[in-house]
């Protein structure tokens, strides 16, 4: 009985991830940053589209529990997700980086 309680709000969770992905992959704003810029990058859509794989295959296995290959194809959906985040995140510090630069650039040529 505990592990259909495991399972109920596993599927729940990942259900609310992939609504999160679906917004981030269409509407492609940040909810969490409020009063940023209209315009939206890429990586913000790849966000999305990592979290209907990451999530979306979870949900599946949860579901329908498959097993051999079903399963190592859904295994790889994860593994695409978790890199598709991975290089949102090196996107995002590099793009961070490159701001700070800027901004310094900026001050020492104002000075």
């Amino acid at each position: 009985m505990t592990t259909a309680y495991v399972q109920l709000v596993s599927v729940i969770l990942a259900s609310l991830a992939l609504i999160m992905g679906a917004y981030l992959l269409i509407i492609g704003k940040r909810p969490w940053r409020g009063g940023e810029k209209s315009d939206v990058a890429p990586r913000v859509r790849l966000l999305g589209l990592s979290y209907i794989l990451v999530f979306g295959a979870a949900m599946i296995q949860i579901i329908a529990q498959p097993s051999g290959v079903e399963a190592e194809a859904l295994g790889g959906f994860m593994v695409l997700g978790g890199m598709i985040v991975i290089i949102v995140v090196y996107l995002e510090a590099r793009a961070s980086r490159r701001a700070s630069h800027e901004d310094r650039l900026d001050t020492r040529l104002r000075s």
